[in-house]
C-alpha cells in the first residue's frame, strides 16, 4: 500500500513541476494583479494532492513529448463515460507493470521503490510532525491573548498583527497598535480579508502539500511564492478603496510591523517581502471592465490547460 501511494506521489510531483513552472511565468506578467494570480496556486495544490483529473485535448501535457508514458483511466465498468468526462492519472515514471496495487516491471525496481517509499514516508511524517508541534507551540503562546471585542484580541507576545486559528479564527493585535487609528482600521481590514478567504486553511493545505513532496524543490518554491501572493493580493483588496495618501499610511504600517517569523500556519500582517508589498500597494491600479473580462478569460484558460490530463488515446 505504501509503495502504491509513493508511486502516485512521485508521478504527481513530476506533473506539478510543469504546472508550478508555468505559474511562475504567469507571475512575471506585471499587468496581472496579484488577486488574479493568487487563486491560480490552487492548480498547483491540485496537482500535488490529487492523482486523477479530466483528460482533454487542451491539456499542457499533450505537448510534453514522451513525458506521459501511460494514462491510467478511471471509469465505472457498468457505466462507460463519454470522452470529455473520463478521468485519468498520469504515469511519467514508467516503472510499473500494473497499478493499485503497484506491480513493478522488475524485482530490482520493486526493491528500489520499496526502500524509497519508506524514506519518503518517514521524512514526510517527521516534517509534518515538526510543523504540527511548531503550530501548537504558537497556539499555546497566543492563548494568552486578551479579548477586546468580538473576535479581536490583544497580545504582548506579538510583533505583528496575526489571524490565528483555522475554523474559528481570531484577529490578534500587538499592544502597540491602536484600534481607533487609521493604521489600526487598515490592518483590521487586511486581516478580515484573510478571514473571509479562509487563508489560514489554504496556508495549511500548502504546507501539507510541500511536506508530502519534500523531495521536490518546486514544491518549496511554490509555497514561498504562494505565501507572497497571498499577502500581495490581500493588500490589493484593501488599498483598492484608498486614496494615494491613505495608501502611504498603509505602506507605513507594512514597514512598521516587520515580519514575525514565529508564526507558521497563521497569517501575519508583516509576512512576505515587505519592500515588494509596499511598492505594489503604492502603485496599485484598478482594473477596467475590459481588464476584468480579459483576466477572467485568462484565468479560465490557464486553469483548463494546467489542471487537465492529456487526451486519452491522443
Amino acid at each position: 500500500m505504501l509503495g502504491t501511494v509513493f508511486y502516485f506521489i512521485l508521478n504527481m510531483s513530476v506533473a506539478s513541476c510543469f504546472v508550478i513552472a508555468a505559474l511562475l511565468l504567469v507571475r512575471q506578467v506585471r499587468r496581472l494583479p496579484r488577486r488574479v494570480v493568487y487563486p491560480l496556486w490552487s492548480l498547483a495544490f491540485f496537482r500535488l494532492l490529487v492523482p486523477f483529473s479530466l483528460s482533454t485535448g487542451w491539456s499542457l501535457f499533450n505537448f510534453t513529448g514522451n513525458l506521459v508514458k501511460r494514462l491510467i483511466t478511471v471509469e465505472p465498468s457498468s457505466m462507460p463515460l463519454a470522452e470529455p468526462f473520463r478521468m485519468s492519472a498520469m504515469n511519467s515514471i514508467g516503472a510499473a507493470e500494473q497499478y493499485v496495487p503497484i506491480e513493478y516491471k522488475t524485482e530490482t525496481l520493486r526493491q528500489i521503490f520499496t526502500a524509497a517509499s519508506a524514506v519518503w514516508a518517514t521524512t514526510a511524517a517527521a516534517i509534518l510532525l515538526a510543523a504540527a508541534i511548531l503550530y501548537m507551540l504558537t497556539k499555546s503562546e497566543l492563548k494568552k491573548a486578551v479579548r477586546v471585542e468580538g473576535n479581536i484580541y490583544r497580545s504582548e507576545m506579538l510583533l505583528s498583527p496575526v489571524l490565528s486559528g483555522l475554523l474559528h479564527p481570531k484577529i490578534i493585535l500587538p499592544d502597540s497598535l491602536g484600534l481607533g487609528t487609521a493604521e489600526g482600521q487598515m490592518i483590521l481590514a487586511h486581516e478580515k480579508i484573510h478571514m473571509k478567504r479562509h487563508d489560514n486553511l489554504w496556508r495549511l493545505l500548502g504546507i501539507a502539500a510541500a511536506c508530502l513532496h519534500w523531495f521536490n524543490p518546486f514544491a518549496w518554491i511554490m509555497l514561498k511564492s504562494f505565501f507572497t501572493d497571498m499577502e500581495l493580493s490581500c493588500d490589493e483588496s484593501v488599498v483598492k478603496k484608498y486614496s494615494t495618501e491613505e495608501r502611504k499610511t498603509y505602506a507605513s504600517a507594512l514597514l512598521r510591523f516587520a515580519e514575525d517569523k514565529r508564526v507558521l500556519v497563521s497569517s501575519a500582517f508583516g509576512q512576505g517581502r515587505v519592500k515588494v508589498r509596499i511598492v505594489n500597494a503604492l502603485n496599485y491600479r484598478k482594473l477596467t471592465l475590459f481588464g476584468v473580462v480579459a483576466s477572467s478569460i485568462f484565468v479560465f484558460a490557464v486553469a483548463l490547460v494546467l489542471v487537465t490530463n492529456p487526451q486519452i488515446g491522443g
